[in-house]
């Protein structure tokens, strides 16, 4: 099985206009999309597209219409990177007792070879609105590092502390024995904030994910009130500015109802 269970640690850095920075420990899924229906059957407190304590449903990612998730992402790709793909491992917070928010997920694509050819952003905002960046690679980085870099133009409104202008550097290794991923918001050449996620991961067997649940019981209910938490420091504390909410103009901006 190539699924995984990364334990590890995610992290805010705001470079500006003020400082601010924060850390929290987390655990994230790495499902080989292919093997959800076998998890369903080898892990008595997952399912897939049905009620247990962790869940993944179809309907939760992408566009929400009939359909799996690998249909719904390689609709999205170019018909030169669609055929290339083989695999797609997702990396994502499952349903928790019927509970998700993922500020953002990442599908990797594998060839055949099993080397990354794409990697995808599906960010979530507050509001209830998704939008998925297919950002564009940069030249990879040196062989030591196995570091793939990406760049997008910033086109969803996340943070009302930040407004819309800026470009996302992306930038990941794949994901193994450790994952190490994340997102750069840069303005003018600056780095305005950086978000990372770093991570051991393990075979997602039923004790890996039995001893995980034990160990962290309330940790996916906790992302939402973190948000509102660090938002309150920087509003009420740091007095940053606060920007309104544009109305989606990207078309792979997502709007859903809630």
């Amino acid at each position: 099985m190539n699924s995984k269970i990364f334990t590890g640690a995610v992290e805010h850095t705001r470079h500006l206009p003020v400082y601010h920075h924060f850390q929290y420990p987390v655990y994230m899924y790495g499902f080989d999309i292919d093997e959800l229906s076998v998890l369903d059957k080898k892990l008595p407190l997952f399912g897939y597209n049905r009620l247990r304590p962790t869940s993944i449903n179809d309907a939760d990612y992408l566009e929400k219409r009939p359909g799996e998730i690998k249909e719904k992402l390689l609709d999205l790709l170019p018909e030169t990177d669609r055929t290339q793909v083989a695999s797609v491992m997702l990396i994502t917070a499952a349903r928790y007792f019927h509970y998700v928010f993922n500020p953002v997920c990442f599908y990797y694509c594998f060839d055949r070879r099993g080397d990354v050819i794409r990697l995808i952003a599906e960010v979530s905002n507050t509001y209830g609105e998704r939008h998925v960046y297919l950002p564009e690679p940069l030249p990879e980085g040196t062989s030591e590092t196995e570091i793939r870099q990406y760049k997008a133009e910033k086109a969803f409104h996340v943070s009302p502390f930040n407004n819309m202008a800026g470009r996302y550097d992306f930038f990941c290794s794949p994901p193994g024995e450790t994952i190490d991923v994340g997102i750069n918001l840069v303005r003018e050449g600056r780095k305005i904030f950086e978000a990372r996620l770093q991570a051991r991961g393990r075979e997602l067997t039923r004790a890996a994910h039995l001893g995980v649940l034990l160990r962290h019981p309330v940790v996916p209910h906790l992302t939402m009130p973190r948000i509102i938490y660090e938002a309150m420091r920087l509003y009420y504390r740091k007095h940053m500015p606060w920007h309104d909410k544009p109305a989606p103009s990207d078309p792979m901006t997502i709007r859903y109802k809630r």
